[in-house]
């Protein structure tokens, strides 16, 4: 039986990452050593790694000097980041589309999402909602596709976790993944891209107002 361990930089990475997604952590608080390392009783070093790992993943970013801050999207990072994402998740579906791919794993991604319970927390339905965009983009089969979109995941996170507000219901995210999924399914590429876009389209309004 194979045991796995997680080292204390790595567990430190993981509870402030699900802090900021969560919205505990919130944009433009400054993440400090000395502060980190009280709350979670570990050394400064490993505070400094840990810091480090999530600067590297966009999730802390550094602000005048050599303050780290949870970052604050502006209107020029929101529209870059989509900039680049739309134009790879509309292809995903055309593709899916007409190629009749069954996006099976993006299907039990989204039965996840909805399986949540009602007091699961921000951050765990945004890695259900990260898991499912993943998938949906995987299904294409395309090696470099998939080598790509990962990248810009953390980012995409950093912004799902500043729209809370805009799904108040515990089921509204994933109801809208649904009517997404749906539409893909359906086989009627223009139901499906323009379900895409408005759906991209509504993050970006949602960040920017």
């Amino acid at each position: 039986m194979a045991l796995q361990t997680t080292s204390t930089r790595d567990a430190l990475v993981a509870e402030v990452r699900k802090q900021i997604l969560s919205g505990e952590l919130t944009p433009g608080e400054p993440l400090t050593e000395n502060g980190l390392a009280a709350t979670f009783g570990v050394a400064r070093p490993t505070v400094r790694s840990a810091l480090q790992v999530l600067v590297g993943r966009h999730l802390v970013r550094q602000s005048g000097g050599r303050s780290l801050i949870v970052p604050v999207l502006t209107e020029d990072d929101v529209r870059d980041l989509f900039f680049v994402r739309t134009p790879l998740e509309l292809e995903a579906v055309r593709r899916i589309v007409e190629d009749g791919i069954s996006p099976t794993t993006a299907e039990r991604a989204l039965v996840t999402l909805e399986s949540l319970p009602g007091d699961a927390s921000w951050a765990d339905r945004v890695d259900a909602h990260t898991t499912f965009h993943v998938a949906l983009v995987d299904s294409v089969g395309s090696t470099r596709l998939s080598r790509i979109y990962p990248a810009l995941q953390e980012e995409m996170q950093l912004c799902l976790a500043q729209l809370r507000a805009s799904y108040p219901g515990s089921q509204d995210l994933a109801e809208e993944h649904r009517e997404l999924l749906s539409a893909i399914r359906s086989g009627d590429l223009d139901r499906a891209t323009t379900t895409m876009r408005t759906h991209l389209e509504r993050a970006v309004q949602g960040l920017l107002s």
